[in-house]
């Protein structure tokens, strides 16, 4: 296998350059000193250009090469510079020493480590501004989970001492354990912070403004007690859907603080709650689903990866009930969201057939426990959910339900109609 060429000829033994180029395009050159030449540690250093690089190779570089011998061989092939160290550059030496001897680092490890986390190729960059380049470079179509992510952003700036908003680069471990102390969340909310801060950390050392993210490693509480799932049970499912093929109307204050009477017509939610129970979509998947992701032919949701949580595509086959439980609100066009104005819809049948508070996630649950137990797959029935693998299933869902008879008559709940009444 033929070697590239070097840019640099006559390069030192254990010493080689390349070229890099970031992730915003720019392109720099990175010369690696091997221990052969040093003796000791690996060192790596970034420069601007191949002149610079070159430079320091055939200047600066020989004065970390490894030279063994008595002090009068070592002046003589260092120079007069190896000895030009004033008492007090020898005593700090000294104590550097005595420190790192409790560390596996040696000292040339150490203060390239302090260059790389202090002097950070890109320079330095306030946390305001690392926001601001954060927002521009993150695309998302989701507008609460980008207006979410920047608030958090904003919460830990204005959280930080002024003298650590100048330069993300100064931002450490202990700094963000001490503010995830200091929100006194709950195990979930600062799982939550810690994930979306995390985000604009990545962007900075994506950009070379940090040597590493902060927030890698640290360790979020787990929940204590959790409290098992909640899912539906046949005659609640079937009054859900029985009620949302009615007319209701309820009486909300709404935006401005105005009292309302909403009216939820027959179909309104009915898409909605179905690709919930039937489907499991999560309830902020199957807002933004459109009609045009549901191939009535093929029968199966083609869920797009940027509708998906996790940006991962999912096929999720229709199941029979699902399908007529559909058909009859599908457009001519077959297109537009499945559901619309569903803030206000949703509030409205809830409080219309006294189910407020919603238990969360009861629907998605709902489908997981009993797709389970029907289908006695795990696997397929992780994939057709999203989760990353079938572990959860066991934990949470298997042997939830207790009577072999709710299995079949779950996935036979169908509209009225479909009954023949």
């Amino acid at each position: 296998m033929a070697h590239k060429k070097s840019p640099i000829a006559d390069l030192p033994a254990s010493v080689s350059c390349r070229k890099v180029q970031n992730s915003a395009g720019v392109t720099y050159w990175r010369v690696r000193v091997g221990k052969k030449f040093t003796g000791g540690s690996v060192l790596e250093k970034n420069f601007a250009s191949l002149g610079k690089a070159k430079e320091w190779i055939f200047g600066d570089i020989q004065r970390l090469k490894a030279q063994p011998g008595s002090l009068i061989e070592l002046k003589a092939s260092a120079g007069a510079a190896a000895f030009s160290l004033t008492p007090a550059q020898i005593t700090e030496a000294v104590d550097a020493y005595r420190r790192l001897a409790e560390t596996p680092l040696g000292l040339t490890e150490a203060v390239d480590f302090a260059i790389r986390h202090a002097c950070p190729t890109a320079g330095t960059l306030s946390i305001y501004d690392a926001i601001e380049g954060a927002k521009k470079s993150k695309k998302s179509n989701r507008k609460a989970y980008f207006d979410d992510l920047t608030r958090r952003w904003r919460r830990f700036a204005k959280w930080l001492a002024a003298e650590k908003r100048k330069a993300v680069n100064m931002i450490t471990k202990p700094i963000i354990r001490k503010f995830l102390t200091e929100c006194d969340l709950a195990p979930q909310g600062e799982r939550n912070m810690l994930r979306n801060i995390s985000v604009l950390f990545s962007w900075a050392v994506d950009h070379h403004y940090l040597a590493e993210n902060p927030c890698a490693g640290i360790k979020v509480k787990e929940e204590a007690n959790e409290e098992p799932v909640r899912i539906l049970a046949i005659k609640e499912a079937g009054h859900l859907l029985k009620s949302a093929s009615t007319t209701l109307s309820a009486t909300l204050k709404t935006a401005k603080d105005r009292i309302e009477t909403i009216t939820v017509y027959p179909g309104d939610l009915i898409p909605w709650l179905t690709v919930g129970m039937f489907a499991g979509l999560r309830p902020e998947e199957a807002k933004r689903l459109e009609w045009q992701d549901i191939d009535f032919r093929r029968k199966h949701i083609d869920l797009p990866a940027r509708k998906a949580k996790g940006r991962k595509r999912r096929i999720i086959p229709l199941e029979p009930n699902l399908i007529e439980w559909l058909t009859p609100y599908r457009p001519a066009s077959g297109e537009g969201k499945i559901v619309q104005n569903f803030r206000w819809k949703f509030q409205a049948f809830a409080r219309a057939i006294n189910y407020s508070p919603w238990p969360k996630d009861c629907l998605r649950h709902s489908y997981a426990s009993y797709h389970l137990a029907k289908f006695e797959s795990s696997g397929k029935t992780a994939e057709y959910m999203g989760h990353r693998s079938a572990q959860m299933l066991y934990d949470r869902y298997r042997e939830v339900i207790k009577e072999p008879a709710d299995i079949e008559a779950y996935w036979k709940l169908v509209p009225q109609s479909a009954k023949g009444g």
